[in-house]
C-alpha cells in the first residue's frame, strides 16, 4: 500500500513547490522520502543515494525555475526523488521495469536527462560539457551540477580538471 503523501499528491511539476511554506517543504521532504522508500521495495533499485538527496531535491526545485533552470545528475539512481517531484509520481511504481522507468537517467524521459548517468560518478568536467549541451551560452539559465556520489580525493582531482578546462569553479 503506498504511503499518504497529500501535499506530494498536489505537485505534478516543480514550479508547484515555489509558494510552499518552510514547514510544507519539510512535510514535502518527508512525504517524499516515504514515496521513495516504498517504490524502491516494491520495482528494487538504489535506495540510499536518493535517499541521501531527498532535501536537496526539493530545495533545488523551490529555489531555481526547473525545468528551465537544468539540473545535471551524477548518478541515475539519485535521480529517482527528481523524478517523482517532475510529474513521474504517477509511474514511479514502474522503475526498472519493462517500459516502465528507467533506473538511470534517460534522455527520452525528460530535457533535464542530457548526461545519461550510470552507477558510477560522473567526473565534474563531464557534467560541465553535459550543461553546455543541454544550455548552450548565453541562455539566461542556472546550470546546476550535481557530484554527489564521489570520494573526496576524487572532487579534488576532477575540479582541477574543470579548472584548467574553464578557468574557474562554483562549489558553492
Amino acid at each position: 500500500m503506498a504511503p499518504h503523501t497529500p501535499l506530494l499528491d498536489k505537485i505534478h511539476a516543480p514550479a508547484d513547490t515555489r509558494n510552499l511554506s518552510r514547514d510544507e517543504l519539510k512535510q514535502l521532504a518527508t512525504e517524499l522520502r516515504n514515496e521513495t522508500i516504498d517504490a524502491v521495495s516494491v520495482t528494487g533499485g538504489h535506495l540510499g543515494a536518493g535517499l541521501g538527496v531527498i532535501e536537496l531535491t526539493v530545495a533545488l526545485h523551490h529555489v531555481f525555475k526547473t525545468p528551465h533552470d537544468r539540473l545535471i545528475w551524477d548518478v541515475g539512481h539519485q535521480a529517482y526523488p527528481h523524478k517523482i517531484l517532475t510529474g513521474r509520481k504517477d509511474r514511479i511504481r514502474t522503475l526498472r521495469t519493462g517500459g516502465g522507468l528507467s533506473g538511470f537517467t534517460r534522455r527520452a524521459e525528460g530535457v533535464e536527462f542530457a548526461l545519461v548517468a550510470r552507477s558510477e560518478a560522473v567526473q565534474p568536467a563531464a557534467l560541465a560539457d553535459a550543461a553546455d549541451a543541454v544550455a548552450p551560452s548565453g541562455e539566461d539559465l542556472v546550470r546546476i551540477g550535481l557530484v554527489t556520489d564521489v570520494p573526496d580525493q576524487t572532487v579534488i582531482r576532477r575540479r582541477e580538471n574543470v579548472v584548467e578546462r574553464d578557468g574557474e569553479f562554483d562549489h558553492t
